[in-house]
């Protein structure tokens, strides 16, 4: 299809008209016939032109995005109601119905279950959560719980839940790694035409600076975050504040960026070049030189979409596999277990998830079941690489750990819009609103939080 000025004359003057022309085959022949008569040229103004095209690309856009969009998997839904299961009987949902109240602690808990088992869908969160049985509820609810994720109340409580996590009442020896260190948070930004209707989403980025407070074992558990990096010192001392009222008293700040130099902290920096004789020391542990400690930090860097993508895709075979097998052990194809083992062992091995999936058949009763590690896919989602920082003017007692220190906060580099909504204000900096950002970075380390604490297998489900 093609637009095409017709140039036609009445009663001595010339008219322009702008029709939308379609080829097509009659009889062994192209020819032409009008779809559309958008009128004459007078009419159509550049804004008007520029409607138009807006209003295509939009048409084009949702056509897209609906072609394109994955489903939602079987083995999405039974990670989620695993995930649903362990939060029933946790601490974390007393805490945050306590914050946020019945209702809204179900909205907010379908957010965190998309937001680990469906992250990725492109698709607004109220329409995710709904298909996937989780919760129905509107936009304006999810963006309200992000919201109230992000304000200081929410901060305060749900620290105190990772505080039994972290060691308890022994805390207070053990030290809380402060890491600075600048993000970025990813959204869209949103035009409009003549109408007032929404069109063509903009992607949309802003810097900020980080501040995640780690326990000993490098897990976040707290934060704040600045827009500017003139703001960082007053961030930082919110966040000290509350770490020494509810966690400890020994903090070590990673300052990443070189941008703290007038504080009463222990402040390290990272090296960029190590001569050979620290660097051999330094496989040994902390190194103490001329009043100087030179440390590693043990960092998880998330491997690409790509291979994320590759390895699900593994999985999900997996998964179909055993699937078939469970269901021929049901139906009696199946009996004896040196049968089930190599049918099993030959679905894992093919796909190369040999430390990834576990299985279990008992013969007496005919009962097969399966289970994804998902501590183990967490390890293949990511790669180690060791930093090397140094804290200046430091005695032998200010030694950060013997052994180095681990962090894991390379995940939260990029923060990335879960809510997928209509803008609530086209201003964009009003829609990603400060506690809108915060709560976004707050779901990162539940996310973080929930894994760790399950530290089990999601089960493929006894016969």
């Amino acid at each position: 299809m093609f637009f095409r000025k017709i140039t036609t004359k009445k009663n001595g003057k010339e008219y322009v008209y702008v029709k939308l022309i379609e080829n097509y085959r009659q009889d062994g022949k192209v020819k032409q016939r009008v779809i559309a008569n958008f009128g004459s040229v007078d009419n159509l103004s550049s804004d008007r032109i520029n409607c138009l095209i807006a209003s295509l690309r939009k048409l084009h856009n949702e056509i897209e995005t609906q072609v394109n969009e994955p489903k939602v998997s079987l083995n999405i839904t039974s990670q989620a109601n695993e995930i649903k299961r362990f939060l029933n009987i946790s601490h974390l949902k007393q805490a945050m119905t306590q914050l946020l109240g019945e209702r809204a602690y179900e909205v907010a808990e379908a957010l965190a279950i998309k937001f680990m088992t469906a992250g990725e869908v492109n698709k607004p969160v109220q329409e995710v959560c709904k298909n996937m049985g989780l919760v129905d509820a509107t936009s304006l609810q999810f963006y309200n719980v992000m919201k109230a994720l992000g304000q200081d109340e929410a901060k305060e409580i749900l620290l105190k839940t990772r505080i039994p996590v972290a060691g308890g009442n022994d805390n207070i020896h053990k030290p809380v790694i402060i890491h600075l260190f600048k993000g970025t948070f990813e959204g869209n930004s949103f035009d409009v035409d003549m109408t007032g209707s929404v069109y063509m989403p903009q992607g949309y980025q802003k810097e900020i600076f980080l501040l995640l407070a780690c326990d000993h074992q490098g897990a976040p558990v707290d934060f704040e975050y600045a827009e500017e990096s003139c703001d960082i010192p007053r961030q930082l001392s919110v966040l000290v504040k509350r770490i020494k009222n509810l966690l400890s008293e020994n903090i070590l700040v990673l300052d990443e960026e070189n941008l703290l130099h007038n504080t009463t902290l222990p402040v390290a920096k990272p090296v960029s070049d190590v001569h050979g004789e620290i660097l051999a020391a330094l496989e040994r542990g902390s190194v103490l030189k001329d009043n100087n400690v030179f440390f590693q930090v043990v960092r998880h860097k998330q491997v690409s979409e790509g291979k994320i993508k590759e390895i699900k895709a593994k999985l999900a075979k997996v998964s179909a596999g055993l699937e078939t097998i469970k269901a021929d052990v049901l139906l009696g194809k199946l009996t004896k277990e040196s049968i089930v083992r190599k049918k099993a062992d030959s679905v894992i091995k093919t796909n190369q998830c040999e430390n990834l999936v576990t299985y279990s058949f008992n013969e007496s009763d005919q009962s097969f079941s399966y289970s994804i590690n998902e501590e183990g896919l967490n390890q293949k989602k990511q790669s180690k690489f060791m930093t090397t920082w140094v804290l200046h003017n430091a005695g032998a007692g200010e030694l950060p750990m013997q052994d180095g220190l681990d962090v894991k906060t390379d995940q939260f580099h990029v923060i990335t819009d879960q809510l997928k909504i209509p803008p609530i204000n086209l201003y964009v900096d009003y829609h990603y609103s400060p506690e809108i950002i915060s709560g976004h970075i707050q779901l990162e380390i539940l996310k973080n939080q929930i894994l760790n604490a399950m530290n089990t297998p999601h089960q493929g489900g006894e016969i």
